[in-house]
This record gives structure tokens, sequence and C-alpha cells, in this order.
């Protein structure tokens, strides 16, 4: 009973702190496989291996930077087993663009925070152009196509929309700087 417990709060720590740093660990990822597709597969291999060896991380350090240590191992694994490909990166430049990623995470983090805050701040014709432009599978084409206007419309209301994000991602990341 006691066991159980304690596997329950560990469980709780783990998930705890997964779910905080998953987006970054997967954009890590991104940044060493190149496809999405892969990138899941190799962070699923490697949110198994983190549960696995949670045991040996230390509470109260950097919980990111041994995520991603763990994924790195998972991702250079999954590009050995893939060499056969003649599209796949040697590994020393692997090397290079994973350190070049886990030096610029933070700032990669706080500009998804502000996009994701941006993105928020849209008026909602704004926010449903977005959304449906950018869903799984939809093209400016396809979006123009089942809102009945032209995808060249579309296409320029689009570029106006990405300016007022990377406006209001430029003043927030500002904010942050000069609070920080």
């Amino acid at each position: 009973m006691h066991k159980e417990k304690i596997d329950s709060s560990k469980h709780e720590d783990f998930v705890s702190l997964y779910i905080r740093h998953e987006p970054a660990v997967f954009s890590f990822v991104m940044s060493m496989v190149g496809r999405s597709a892969d990138a899941e597969d190799v962070v699923q291999r490697a949110s198994m291996t983190m549960w696995r060896c949670f045991d040996r991380y230390k509470p109260g350090t950097n919980f990111r930077n041994w995520a991603f240590q763990v994924a790195k191992n998972e991702a250079l694994n999954f590009l050995t087993r893939a060499k056969r490909d003649r599209h796949v990166f040697s590994e020393k430049l692997i090397e290079l663009l994973a350190q070049d990623t886990f030096e610029n995470s933070d700032k990669l983090e706080a500009r998804r925070r502000a996009l994701d805050l941006c993105v928020k701040k849209l008026p909602p014709e704004d926010n449903d152009i977005v959304s449906g432009c950018y869903a799984e599978g939809a093209t400016v084409r396809s979006y123009a196509k089942i809102k009945g206007g032209s995808a060249n419309k579309f296409y320029k209301k689009l570029n106006r929309i990405r300016g007022k994000l990377q406006q209001c991602i430029e003043r927030q990341l500002g904010l942050e700087d000069f609070a920080a």
C-alpha cells in the first residue's frame, strides 16, 4: 500500500514536469530528425525512457536539460537505424544542430509562449483564418474554398496577420526582457 502511494506521487511528479517541457523536447527532437512523424516517434520513445529512468533524475535540477539529453540519445539511436536513407545528416552535424537548439531553447520557448499569447489576442476573424489555414492537412487554398473566397485574398490576409503577430511577439519579448 505504501509503495503504491510513492509510485503515485512519482507518477504525478513526472507527468507534471513532462507536460511542462514536452513542447520544448519536441522542438529539440524535430531539429535533429527533421520530420514531424519521426519526431513524434522519437519523443514517444524518449518519454518512455524518461519514465523508466525517472529514479535517476535528481529533483530540483533542470528537468528540461535532463529530458533533452534523453531525447538526444533517442534521436541519435533513431538516426543510426535510419542511416540507410541517404538523406540522413552526419552524426557530427546532428550533434552541432542539437547543441545549437539546446543553447537557444530558452529563446525558442519564450517565442513560443509569446506567439501563443499573441494568437489569443487576435480578433476573432483573424484567429479563425489562422486556425483554418494552419489546421492539420489544411492549406490556404482549401480554407479559401470552404469560406468562398479567393486563395489570393486569404494569402494577403494571412500575411497581414503574420505581420501583426510578429510585431506582437517582438513587443512581448521586449516586455519580458525589460521585466527580467
